[in-house]
């Protein structure tokens, strides 16, 4: 999707990208899920978004944590050790960026452009 708004795109808070860095369709699967919320709030000039990326962020890392689950329990049916290890990873990669912290660059984004969103 390419950004045709006036503000600038909603960041993928630093905890996620470092969390997450070696798995770069996450992140843009992230960013590519606000692009839309926000641009859909864009649109109808009322809301605040926030809400609903903090709700997209969960759902997107719950979904994702389920497959790399899945994907781990699979690998070990197989017993191939790379396989195991390689899911291993991810899984727990995923662990951690389902826990985020707070998420300052998400509230100082919504917070600077709240006008528009008005």
């Amino acid at each position: 999707m390419t950004w045709t708004h006036a503000i600038p795109q909603p960041p993928v808070p630093q905890f996620l990208r470092e969390t997450l860095k070696d798995y770069p369709e996450i992140i843009l699967e992230i960013q590519g899920y606000m692009n839309e919320i926000v641009a859909k709030y864009l649109e109808r000039r009322w809301g605040a978004p926030f809400n609903e990326v903090i709700e997209l962020l969960e759902d997107t890392l719950s979904a994702r944590y389920s497959d790399a689950y899945e994907a781990l329990k699979e690998a070990e049916q197989t017993g191939d050790s790379q396989a195991i290890y390689q899911a291993n990873i991810k899984y727990d990669a995923l662990v951690v960026a389902g826990r985020p912290r707070s998420l300052p660059e998400l509230q100082n984004y919504f917070k600077t452009y709240k006008g528009a969103f008005e």
